[in-house]
């Protein structure tokens, strides 16, 4: 908007105004003025000529000097032409003032003429204006009889007829057009001045209320106008500004808090949302949604971030097709969920659509495991009980004659049923760590007498294998750790029975004991067949055999409840493998003391025992 374009408008109104004033006075003077100074004009020659009428009438030679007198005194005074006729309307008397050419009658003779002839027959006084070429000037023409009165009786002997321009009548039309126009301009003037002194107090708070509604235009809701004394509409105008403009704000503050907690309480979810309009432009997002779909948000905007990843294809079908839409996406080497709903109001229009996303990878992968532990678990008891079934139907039968054979039955029935026994208590072991908190009793030990046992055991079980076992540790006292004995002494029987079962004949088995700053360490190491690369990460999960024949080597659970034995009691069990160089499985355990000072409830406990 351009700065006073009211006082601008004000300004081209009152000039208009003038201006037509002006030209409406003028066109109406003309119209009227010009008919009434003609006429009065014409009176004037009337009368002078009457007098020349009478003079003339009264003189018995027209020749005579009171006439030629009087005749030169109208010439010299009216600027004019003047003739005396007889009453046929032949010219005995004629004379011209300077200004006007001698041959004059020759141009208007017939108006002259006509007019003369007039006067003669009517007895009558007549005039007219007719127009000379020569000159280019209008001429007024006036005639009046010349009565002569002989006795009791009026004769017509003639008439008197004076020309004149009408130079001086046009000069008057011009002089006071002048006068018209000069005082139209002033009068403009004089009211102009008041007028825009009244517009300036009317516009200053026009103008003021338009720069505080530019402002709250920019988001300053603060601006107000001054109230004004006076009791008219531009007051009223000014309080329902004010009123407006503090309702404006306040609903204004009372959105943008709404929207601020929306948008805190939207970024406070843990799943990523994004909603837009039924056009299909982003109108709210959280940071989640950026994070699941690995997009930098100071690089992308939301619109993008639909087309980059999908997205938009998905909210173009439920604004199209008005239905919810689910489908799972890939983002790297997550999964994740897409639910997206059409947005409907009270009358059942579509004004947009809100989307939900939620990381379902692990979801996916415990739905992954679950399925592959139940498969595991049916094909691990399957086994034993087809072989069991197998065996004891053709001793139910009476088949199996020889005593020799039924005894080997029983033996393999035995064993059968030792490893269904053995395969059950490790799924309920597993179960039941993987439903704790943590091992309960935990506290200080001391490995040394411990391991030495362990190792002594298994050294026993090596030499039945032809295999070499060994223990290097170091030459002081062992420091005490933090755990419980008999889950640490399960967890390296567990390593050591796979090292044995692994371990070719004549190879070789250790167990390293090593301290460090962070806690003691023991390592199983044995260059038996190793593990693949492939099968490495997994060798923690339940179930999982590296030949995937499942029918030798125990349950595939005993290194699952070792790791999660570690885990609980705040320990690591880790692995290293090369294939065809053998394996070392570690457990690393912190240091008593360590565990002691962090814990507030032992650190007392520690201070008075040390």
């Amino acid at each position: 908007m351009k700065k006073n374009f009211i006082l601008r408008r004000i300004l081209f109104i009152l000039i208009s105004a003038i201006v037509f004033w002006s030209l409406l006075t003028s066109i109406v003077y003309l119209r009227i003025a010009r008919p009434i100074f003609r006429n009065m004009k014409s009176d004037d020659l009337f009368d002078h000529a009457r007098i020349i009428s009478y003079v003339a009438a009264n003189e018995e030679d027209l020749k005579s000097e009171n006439l030629d007198r009087l005749l030169i005194l109208s010439i010299h005074f009216y600027d004019s032409a003047v003739f005396i006729t007889d009453d046929q309307g032949n010219i005995l008397v004629s004379k011209y003032a300077e200004g006007l050419p001698r041959d004059l009658l020759d141009e208007i003779n017939n108006q002259f003429s006509s007019l003369v002839d007039n006067v003669l027959s009517n007895a009558s006084e007549k005039s007219m204006v007719t127009v000379s070429e020569k000159m280019n000037k209008d001429l007024l023409i006036v005639s009046v009889p010349i009565i002569k009165n002989i006795g009791d009786k009026n004769y017509l002997s003639g008439s008197v007829v004076l020309i004149q321009t009408m130079d001086e009548l046009q000069a008057s039309y011009a002089s006071l057009n002048s006068a018209l126009l000069i005082s139209a301009l002033i009068v403009g003037l004089i009211v102009a001045i008041p007028v825009m002194f009244f517009a300036g107090k009317v516009i200053q708070p026009l103008t003021k209320m338009r720069e505080a509604a530019a402002a709250m235009v920019q988001g300053d809701f603060s601006q107000r106008l001054e109230p004004m004394d006076e009791d008219n509409e531009i007051s009223y105008l000014i309080n329902a500004f004010n009123h407006l403009a503090s309702e404006l704000d306040a609903n204004i503050t009372d959105l943008t808090n709404e929207r601020n907690q929306l948008q805190h309480i939207i970024d406070g979810i843990a799943e990523g949302i994004i909603a837009v309009n039924s056009e299909g432009k982003v109108t709210q997002n959280n940071d989640m949604v950026w994070r699941l779909f690995h997009q930098n948000v100071n690089i992308y905007t939301a619109d993008e971030l639909l087309n980059i990843t999908g997205l938009d294809e998905l909210f173009e079908i439920c604004l199209t097709e008005q239905r919810i839409v689910v489908e799972i996406k890939e983002s790297g080497s997550d999964l994740i969920n897409c639910l997206i709903s059409p947005l409907l109001d009270q009358d059942n229009v579509l004004y947009g659509s809100v989307g939900l996303f939620r990381d379902v990878t692990e979801s996916e992968k415990l739905e992954e495991t679950r399925r592959e532990y139940v498969a595991n678990v049916s094909h691990e008891l399957r086994t034993p009980i087809t072989a069991m079934r197998a065996l004891l139907e053709p001793l139910n039968d009476g088949l199996v004659k020889n005593e020799e054979n039924r005894q080997r039955y029983y033996g393999i029935l035995l064993r059968e049923t030792k490893r269904l026994s053995d395969l059950i208590d490790d799924m309920l072991e597993l179960s039941r760590l993987q439903t704790s908190a943590k091992v309960a009793n935990l506290g200080p030990i001391y490995l040394q007498r411990d391991l030495l046992d362990l190792a002594m055991r298994f050294e026993v079980l090596a030499s039945q294998k032809n295999i070499t076992f060994e223990i290097n540790q170091p030459a002081q006292p062992l420091p005490s750790v933090w755990g419980k004995v008999d889950r640490i002494t399960q967890i390296l029987s567990t390593i050591m029975e796979n090292a044995i079962k692994f371990t070719p004949e004549g190879g070789k088995i250790e167990m390293i004991i090593n301290e460090d700053k962070s806690g003691l360490s023991v390592s199983i190491r044995d260059n038996g067949e190793g593990i693949k690369a492939k099968d490495l990460p997994h060798v923690f999960e339940r179930f999982y055999k590296a030949d995937k024949a499942h029918n030798e080597f125990g349950t595939g659970l005993g290194l699952s409840i070792a790791a999660e034995l570690a885990e609980q009691m705040g320990h690591t069990l880790s692995v290293t493998s090369a294939e065809g160089k053998g394996s070392i499985f570690t457990l690393s355990m912190p240091y008593a003391r360590d565990v002691m000072k962090s814990e507030p409830h032992l650190k007392d406990v520690f201070e008075s025992e040390s």
